[in-house]
Parts: structure tokens; C-alpha cells; sequence
């Protein structure tokens, strides 16, 4: 609009600037462009005294308030015409997270602020029907009587039980069947697809105001990994070992599977530094003067990102060379962890094989020779439910890594990343021997050449 001459200190009938009315429509870059030009300050008021921070939490804009409060960009206690503060507004709103950040950011003294009219936050949003207004009042209840300097933090409760749900809701499930004997099996067969139900329909975020990442996935591979391992250390090696070879490399690659699982899960997913910025744009406008997208600047970390660089929500952080968020693992995979992820997968797809094996040679050892007859196999499943159950599971499991880690050597094959792929790349033109030597050599090396010519501006992202 300012390339076609728009005049960008027009303001409307109640004296909102284009800063407010940025505001309004959610837009941080737009909001950050405004603030560069120098033309505006976050302390803009309009004629009935309302802030931008006023305006986002009336929005209910989370990430909006969240910018507006970095760097004390707006005083959180300025008041409009009504004596009203950003609390006042979204507890009037029923705004639950908004509350809870600027909570957070404030302390408690904010609950106890009246506007002209008398009225706390807690009254007003006492004064809402709906749900999230109970809700909100249910919240500011329990900090009205904290001191007025206490900040409060976001209670991890919620997130280790729900990560600790898979484990404990499978050990439970078991414990029943071992209870019922012959008809463990078919309490196994009713109640673990409705434990999988619980588990695969929940969000990526836990449904509170806290919204913080749904760590129920890295909990199911952490129930699988716990009960795999105990089945096979408590009911298959005593039974197979030291006879077996299969058992005894078994054991040896199951521990290194654990220490893989310790290290992809700590390991840096490769974060952009601010020192690692993009050096060809140090403004918004340098954007907009080399064509370039707004989406080469996040508005979460404040930097402008290089190429195959983006932004997780869910982490809050950017990550070079990003591939994708592996809600498994509750992590980015990116430049810094990558091959290791690779590795993981590899090693994940050889235990599963490695403990189907295992199981078959104990599920057969225990059946006397010449009796294999169906009704024996029926008993024996009912019997060892189990072994019968974690062998199924790892069957089921083993099919869908075998996909993912086809799909990640695809795209380590042809230099990109599962998130940036394109379609056109020359790399996809090469023959299967390349393919594979690429593969071979990201996994000794970990080096690789990311190509495409985009940073993918032009696909549409879906952000978690």
C-alpha cells in the first residue's frame, strides 16, 4: 500500500493509527514494519486512551501480546479512558491465556486494580456466562490472595502425568489380564485400541490455558520402549539365554537403543542463533526492497531467517534446516540432529525385528514338539498374552518406521528436507546408486548440500 502512495498518518474517527489497526488484524511483521518506519510507538493511544496492548487483548491474540510485552514494548499498566488495563479487557473478554500471560509478566498486582467504574478483572469476568469466564474466575480466584509481587508459573502436573499416561494405562491394562488368566488376551484385545483412541486423539497441545506441547506421544514411545524392554529382559532372556545368539545380540542392541533415545532427546535440534541471522536483511523493509516473502522474517524470534530455516511453535524456537517436528520425540529435527535421528530410526526398525524375532523363538519354545496344532497356539497366545501383545505391537510399529524411514532417506537423497521438498528438483533426477551413496555418506558424515533454490515462501506451512 505505502508503494502506491498510502499515507500512513491517516488515522480514523476514534484516532487509530495503521499501528492499531495492524494490531487488530493479528499481523506482526506488518505491526514490527510500522514500528521500523519510525513513524510510530507502542504507546500510541487513540482518542478513548486504548494501546495496542488493549486492542490485542481484546483480540484474544496470544503471540500478539506476547510481542507487545518483549522488550517492555507497552507499559502493561496504562489504562484507557475507563480506567480500564489490558487485564481488565480480556478478563471482560473471557480471554483465559491472555490472563494467564499477562499474569505472568505482571505478578499479582493487577488482580487487585480497579477501573472507573469499581470493578477488579475478577469481577468482571465474574460477570461473563460462558464457560471460558468461569474458567477465567475459577483462575483468578486462586491468585487473588497471593501477594501482590508473586508471579505465577506454569504447573508441570498436568504435563508428567500426561506423559506418563501411556506407561502407567499399559502397565494397568496388563496387570488386569494377568488377573483373568486364559482371558487376559481378550481384555488385551478390548482395552488397548481403546487406550491407542485416547492417545492418537489428543492435540498437539495440552487443552489448557498454559497451552503447552502434548508430550502423549513422547510418553507412548516411552511406554513402548519401558514395556518392550521389560517383557524381554523378564520373560524372554531367562527363558532363551545364553542358547541363542539372536538373544544375546538382542541385548546388546537394545542398550544401544536406550542410550540413542537419551541422545536424540537432548541433543541440539540446531538453533539459529541470532548471531546466524540472514546478513542481507537487517529491516523488513530490505524484504520488501528485494522482493523478497515476510515469511523470511519470524515474528516469534525476531530474526530473519536463511534459507530452509522456520519457526516451531511448539518449541519456540528456528531451526536450520528444518525437516519436521517429531511429536514422538516432543522435538525439532533439524541440522543438528538429523543424522542422529536417522540413526535412532535405523536402529529403532532393527529392534523391532530383533524382538519380533526373539518373541516368535520364545512363543515356539514353548509349544512341545509335534503339539502346534491351532487350539495350542490359541492357548498358548491366551497364556502368554504378554509376549503375544508386545510382539503385535512391535509388528504394528515396525510397519509405520519402515515408512517414515523411507521418506527420510527420500529426502536425504535428493538434498532437502521432508518440510522443503519440491518437486522439479534436479536432485530427484539422480540414479539409485547416488541415491543410496548420499544416504551412505549423511549418516558417516552427517554433511549435506540442502538444494532447491526456494525456502519454501511460496508453500502454505502448517504450524503446530
Amino acid at each position: 500500500m505505502m508503494q502506491h502512495g498510502a499515507d500512513l498518518h491517516i488515522t480514523d474517527l476514534q484516532g487509530k493509527t495503521a499501528m492499531h489497526h495492524a494490531v487488530m488484524g493479528g499481523n506482526i511483521v506488518a505491526v514490527h514494519y510500522l514500528w521500523e518506519t519510525g513513524m510510530f510507538r507502542f504507546s500510541d493511544t487513540d482518542m478513548y486512551r486504548v494501546t495496542p496492548l488493549h486492542l490485542a487483548a481484546s483480540t484474544g491474540n496470544t503471540e500478539m501480546v506476547r510481542y507487545l510485552l518483549r522488550e517492555q514494548r507497552c507499559a502493561v499498566e496504562a489504562v484507557d479512558q475507563q480506567g480500564a488495563t489490558s487485564l481488565h479487557v480480556a478478563a471482560e473478554r473471557g480471554s483465559v491465556e491472555v490472563c494467564w500471560i499477562l499474569l505472568q509478566r505482571t505478578g499479582c498486582r493487577m488482580l487487585h486494580e480497579r477501573n472507573h467504574s469499581g470493578l477488579t478483572p475478577l469481577d468482571l469476568s465474574g460477570q461473563g456466562k460462558t464457560f471460558r469466564h468461569q474458567q477465567l474466575t475459577m483462575l483468578l480466584n486462586r491468585y487473588i490472595n497471593e501477594p501482590r509481587d508473586h508471579k505465577p508459573r506454569d504447573s508441570n502436573i498436568l504435563y508428567y502425568w500426561t506423559l506418563f499416561f501411556p506407561t502407567l494405562g499399559g502397565a494397568a491394562i496388563l496387570l488386569i489380564a494377568s488377573m483373568l488368566g486364559s482371558y487376559g488376551g481378550i481384555v488385551c484385545c478390548l482395552l488397548f485400541p481403546w487406550l491407542a483412541r485416547s492417545i492418537f486423539s489428543q492435540y498437539h497441545r495440552i487443552t489448557t490455558y498454559q497451552r503447552l506441547p502434548n508430550p502423549i506421544y513422547l510418553g507412548t514411545l516411552i511406554a513402548g520402549l519401558f514395556h518392550s524392554l521389560l517383557c524381554f529382559y523378564e520373560q524372554i532372556v531367562p527363558s532363551l539365554w545364553p542358547t541363542s545368539p539372536l538373544i544375546q545380540v538382542s541385548v546388546v542392541h537394545f542398550l544401544l537403543v536406550f542410550g540413542l533415545f537419551c541422545k536424540v532427546l537432548i541433543h541440539n535440534p540446531g538453533k539459529l542463533e541470532r548471531a546466524d541471522a540472514d546478513p542481507r536483511f537487517s529491516c523488513i523493509a530490505d524484504l520488501v526492497v528485494q522482493n523478497q516473502s515476510p515469511q523470511r522474517f519470524c515474528p516469534y524470534c525476531e530474526l530473519f531467517l536463511p534459507d530452509f530455516t522456520k519457526h516451531c511453535k511448539l518449541c519456540d524456537l528456528c531451526i536450520r534446516d528444518y525437516d519436521h517436528h517429531c511429536l514422538f520425540l516432543n522435538r525439532c529435527i533439524g541440522q543438528g540432529n538429523h543424522r542422529l535421528f536417522l540413526i535412532f530410526i535405523l536402529s529403532m526398525v532393527i529392534a523391532h525385528l530383533l524382538f519380533v524375532a526373539t518373541a516368535i523363538a520364545y512363543l515356539l519354545d514353548k509349544i512341545p514338539p509335534g503339539g502346534r496344532s491351532l487350539s495350542r497356539w490359541l492357548a498358548l497366545l491366551g497364556g502368554e498374552f504378554w509376549v503375544a501383545v508386545l510382539m503385535s505391537l512391535n509388528a504394528l510399529t515396525l510397519l509405520w518406521e519402515v515408512w517414515l524411514l523411507r521418506e527420510q532417506c527420500d529426502a536425504v537423497a535428493t538434498g532437502t528436507t521432508t518440510y522443503f521438498r519440491l518437486g522439479g528438483n534436479s536432485a530427484h533426477q539422480r540414479s539409485l546408486r547416488q541415491r543410496w551413496v548420499t544416504v551412505i555418506m549423511f549418516l558417516l558424515e552427517g554433511g549435506r548440500r540442502v538444494s532447491g533454490g526456494q525456502t519454501g515462501e511460496g508453500k502454505t506451512p502448517t504450524d503446530i
